[in-house]
């Protein structure tokens, strides 16, 4: 059996985590962090002040600097791709629902080589505008890895990723893909890692 690599996805708002059960307390949000870091070496951080309000809470980013988080900000430009690399995350997510064109990836990677490029999904169609609403998800990948991206991720609530993106997508790509149900995550192909709901692989402590 192939060993699934596994990228698990913590939601937050300013410093308390999102959970099914509802909103979990810094103190508990950095204990589950700690553990999934321990685990898996890495975690992504979904953060939804800077995705919908553009305003990121950068201080638990702090709390673990030096360490494997990939952050999702919200980066709708260089300056805060780099104010996140800054607060000391491992990598900075970038992609098509904040970012308007390949040139401005291109331009994030000429800064960097600290990112991971999202491909971003509502229910099946990518998420985006200009050029991200009409290339081929798949194209897009391939893009930015020609321009030196080495982690792709592909995300969609509902997991409703088209195949063809995970057939297609370039093999020297690192393509995390999800949120996938821990019980759905055989269905991947091999070389593909899976973006795991946190609470799925770390429990909370109760």
């Amino acid at each position: 059996m192939v060993a699934r690599d596994i990228l698990p996805r913590l939601v937050i708002r300013g410093e308390s985590a999102r959970s099914p059960e509802g909103t979990v307390p810094r103190g508990e949000t950095l204990d589950v962090l700690n553990r999934a870091l321990e685990e898996f070496g890495k975690v992504l951080i979904w953060d939804l002040d800077g995705i919908e309000r553009n305003r990121p809470n950068l201080r638990l980013v702090r709390h673990f600097e030096g360490e494997g988080l990939w952050v999702d900000a919200g980066a709708r430009g260089t300056e805060a791709v780099i104010d996140v690399l800054i607060a000391g995350a491992e990598r900075a997510v970038i992609g098509t629902k904040t970012f308007r064109s390949l040139e401005e990836i291109e331009a994030a990677r000429e800064l960097t080589d600290n990112l991971a490029f999202l491909v971003d999904f509502a229910y099946g169609k990518v998420w985006g505008q200009g050029e991200f609403a009409t290339l081929p998800p798949s194209l897009l990948l391939r893009r930015a890895k020609d321009v030196g991206i080495e982690v792709g991720l592909a995300v969609d609530e509902g997991f409703a990723i088209p195949s063809s993106l995970l057939r297609e997508a370039p093999e020297t790509l690192a393509l995390f893909t999800g949120v996938v149900p821990r019980s759905a995550m055989a269905s991947l192909p091999s070389r593909v890692g899976a973006i795991v709901d946190i609470w799925e692989v770390v429990p909370r402590m109760t």
